[in-house]
């Protein structure tokens, strides 16, 4: 298994690569193929690592990342086989990003919204994943969601004109899905989404926040963008398409997007390791204790600092088990062709919301015995802590709203 250089007991060991148990429950079911691509993140942690200050600073992933990702092949994850990609599941997918999180919270941002996007894509007949994946399998998708735009029917296809913000992940995608209503001028308008290749939109600099800086998270424009039915998927239609995808190529099952939404906890996960490394690796280096009470010379030697590293330990732990089994049940799902009920994607986002407050709360214990040196410009740690702090607010973690739905769904209440 591979996984997170983090040691039970000690400071993490760059030179040992110590193997931990801490995402057995991702990893222990992969096939051989899964843990491959596991194991080719690992080494990619330093060098997203080295990046990520660059990443912050110019709001996107710097070309290393990106071709350091490709050559590991992990903008195949999605990929049908028929293309030479590897149709990875759910635990597989959520490993990846969380390790590679450990290196650059923005990097596995992006991956992971590669990777939801392509997936989506598989609802798309056979010739527009041809169109995507025949010539490039290494093609990547990016998504908005920020609010459907309207797309008038024209003969043949959509025409497009509108602006979709947030769009992680638009200055290295090849291919953009976006929100769009058709109809919208008649009696029964239509939500969906279209796919548009890059090349036809431009990209607005919209994308400065505190936090999460990397993900070039600006906002695509389209201008009058002739867009074919094919490449046009609506909600009326998606029912039929959401079935497990097995057509003249024989494409495997992929993960079914409504349960997908659990996959944006990994890199969280992945913040929430590296904040512990990093505050570990500082306290048994042997950080002296600053206080006003001098009872030891040394802070990992007050029982304090190791009641606040144990539970930290403990709350990063139990957010890797709620994310593991989201993706557990997104990967059952997959194999069985079951679909999803109502009860099972809305615990999905619990679980994401959940995991996302546990690793903050891992993170302000260990910020409280690592110091207010953590938040000097010079240290990672306070980069991490922007791009948590931004990250747990999307919509995805939002368990004020989703907690609502999902007690009305425990509870039987009518109406949902």
């Amino acid at each position: 298994m591979a996984s997170s250089t983090f040691r039970q007991g000690g400071a993490p060991d760059s030179a040992a690569a110590v193997t931990s148990n801490r995402l057995d429950a991702l990893v222990s079911e992969l096939t051989a193929e899964e843990t491959a691509l596991v194991s080719a993140a690992v080494p990619l942690v330093p060098v997203l690592s080295a990046n990520a200050q660059t990443a912050d600073a110019t709001r996107r992933l710097p070309e290393e990342d990106v071709k350091a990702l490709r050559q590991a092949g992990l903008f195949r994850l999605a990929t049908p086989r028929a293309y030479g990609g590897h149709e990875a599941g759910a635990c597989a997918a959520t490993a990846i990003a969380a390790e590679l999180g450990r290196g650059c919270s923005s990097a596995s941002w992006v991956l992971v919204v590669y990777y939801s996007a392509g997936v989506a894509l598989w609802l798309f007949p056979d010739e527009v994943r041809h169109q995507v994946w025949g010539q490039d399998p290494d093609a990547t998708v990016c998504g908005s969601s920020a609010g459907a735009v309207p797309a008038p029917p024209v003969d043949g296809g959509y025409l497009l004109s509108g602006r979709w913000g947030w769009a992680s992940g638009a200055h290295h995608a090849s291919w953009a899905i976006l929100d769009i209503v058709a109809g919208a001028e008649g009696s029964s308008p239509d939500r969906g989404v279209a796919l548009v290749p890059i090349s036809e939109l431009s990209i607005e600099d919209t994308w400065h926040m505190a936090g999460m800086r990397g993900t070039g998270s600006d906002t695509l424009v389209a201008d009058e963008v002739f867009v074919p039915r094919e490449r046009v998927m609506l909600l009326s239609r998606a029912a039929a398409a959401a079935q497990p995808v097995q057509d003249t190529q024989t494409l495997a099952r992929v993960p079914m997007p409504q349960g997908l939404m659990g996959a944006l906890a990994a890199p969280v996960l992945g913040m929430g390791m590296a904040v512990y490394d990093h505050i570990v690796e500082k306290l048994t280096d042997g950080k002296p204790l600053t206080s006003g009470a001098k009872l030891h010379a040394r802070a990992v030697d007050a029982p304090g600092v190791q009641a606040n590293v144990a539970d930290a330990a403990m709350l990063i732990d139990s957010a890797i088990l709620q994310a593991a089994r989201s993706a557990r049940a997104v990967d059952s799902a997959t194999r069985t062709g079951a679909r999803m009920t109502p009860l099972a994607t809305a615990r999905i986002r619990m679980d994401a919301g959940f995991a996302a407050r546990q690793i903050r709360q891992a993170v302000d214990k260990l910020l409280d015995v690592g110091g207010a040196s953590r938040f000097a410009e010079s240290s990672p740690v306070q980069r991490i802590w922007r791009d948590l702090g931004t990250a747990t607010r999307h919509p995805a973690f939002v368990t004020e709203i989703d907690r609502e739905r999902y007690a009305r769904l425990l509870l039987g209440i009518n109406g949902q």
